[in-house]
């Protein structure tokens, strides 16, 4: 397994090693909490991908030669696509990938791409937002001005396999005076802009075979780190039926096998939802799904060694809500300036390390049969905070 985040990867190592299946770790950064797993049985450090690539590949090609893995799962965009990379070399010298469980080119160029995705989308009658596909340009600024803010901008692939600038985030476009130094900040790049949707982020994912959907869940986010992050609180809920045909739409489309989650916006008033992007891969809400009863990893395992994807057990825990201990942090800190926003931002970091500390199941990183990863994450929030107070009372004392 390819190591990115302790919400997803240390879901996936809980899951298979729970069915005593012995899980190896290869990454590039071996200080994630999570590796502080039972359930991790081995790190393999690899070279830095950002910046070596290449080296990364053979690296990774060299370890599964060696190791002979039954199967190799990504957990991020990056290890995807350099998944994919090894893959077709393995491939091209003719050496068997049915280890790599990663989706098929067409599924991959169908939603690793957000406009792409957008195309699919419209040619199946799946809404998306208002919206268009160009090329970053500082100069163009202008012609965005018949488009309502605010504006979204993404790049329509995230990440690019080379460079510390790989990976461009997602930004919200309130004042026309920053349109043209974000367009700077992507020249160059392929980027989607849309207009907002007012509504409610609904991720809905599953686990398909051949473009039929055996597993389904659907999770709505509580809260998130900023306007345009990644979600921090996470509550289950029954998949929606018109999400539901949405996604068996683009499903049967690109004959989907393996894992995806399916991300829209819904407004609770109108009823009305639009698609925001695809992941063909594992998402930050597994813990969450996990702890629910809907065990994605393990039907993964099954479904690509052979051993085919059980039903849909389409009994789930609804009530359980899970938090990211590190996005929460990241969403506190974004509380506004002056003396209240401080007040606000330390008052809910500090009771957020509590609730960490004396309820930790509310967290993704905590499990009963495994509590350490959540220990060490924990700990090594409390000491950055530690540290951040130090430097500001030592500035304050000079």
């Amino acid at each position: 397994m390819i190591a990115d985040d302790i919400g997803v990867f240390l879901s996936i190592a809980r899951s298979l090693g729970r069915a005593a299946i012995m899980v190896d770790v290869a990454t590039c950064g071996e200080d994630y909490p999570g590796l502080a797993s039972r359930y991790v049985h081995r790190v393999h450090a690899l070279p830095p991908y950002l910046t070596t690539p290449e080296a990364w590949v053979e690296a990774l090609i060299a370890l599964v030669r060696k190791e002979a893995y039954r199967l190799i799962i990504p957990s991020s965009d990056s290890s995807l696509d350099l998944l994919a990379v090894a893959a077709a070399r393995m491939e091209g010298e003719g050496e068997d990938i049915a280890a790599f469980a990663i989706a098929s080119p067409a599924v991959r160029q169908a939603f690793s791409s957000k406009a792409a995705t957008r195309a699919l989308a419209e040619a199946q009658g799946v809404a998306i937002c208002p919206g268009r596909t160009t090329t970053a340009d500082p100069a163009a600024g202008a012609a965005f001005d018949d488009m309502a803010l605010p504006l979204i901008i993404k790049p329509s692939a995230p990440y690019l396999i080379g460079g510390r600038e790989a990976k461009a985030s997602v930004r919200m476009i309130k004042d026309r005076a920053a349109l043209v130094p974000t367009l700077a900040e992507m020249a160059g790049r392929e980027i989607v802009v849309e207009e907002f949707f007012d509504g409610e982020g609904v991720g809905l994912s599953v686990l398909a075979e051949e473009g039929a959907i055996r597993l389904a869940w659907q999770h709505r986010r509580l809260a998130q780190s900023s306007a345009t992050g990644r979600s921090s609180r996470r509550v289950g809920e029954p998949p929606s039926p018109v999400l539901q045909r949405d996604v068996e739409r683009l499903c049967r489309a690109t004959r989907l096998t393996g894992v995806a989650m399916f991300e829209f916006r819904q407004n609770r008033r109108s009823g009305a939802h639009v698609l925001l992007e695809v992941n063909p891969r594992f998402w930050g809400s597994l813990p969450l799904a996990l702890a629910a009863g809907a065990d994605f990893p393990l039907m993964l395992w099954r479904l690509w060694t052979g051993q085919g994807a059980a039903a849909d057990p389409g009994s789930f825990d609804y009530r359980i809500r899970k938090s990211s201990l590190l996005a929460e942090v990241d969403r506190l800190s974004e509380e506004g300036g002056g003396v209240a926003g401080a007040l606000r931002k330390g008052g809910g970091t500090a009771l957020l390390l509590l609730k960490a500390l004396f309820r930790p199941a509310q967290f993704d990183g905590w499990t009963r049969d495994d509590p350490a990863p959540h220990r060490v994450e924990t700990a090594r929030i409390i000491g950055r905070l530690k540290e951040a107070i130090l430097r500001r009372l030592r500035y304050i004392w000079s």
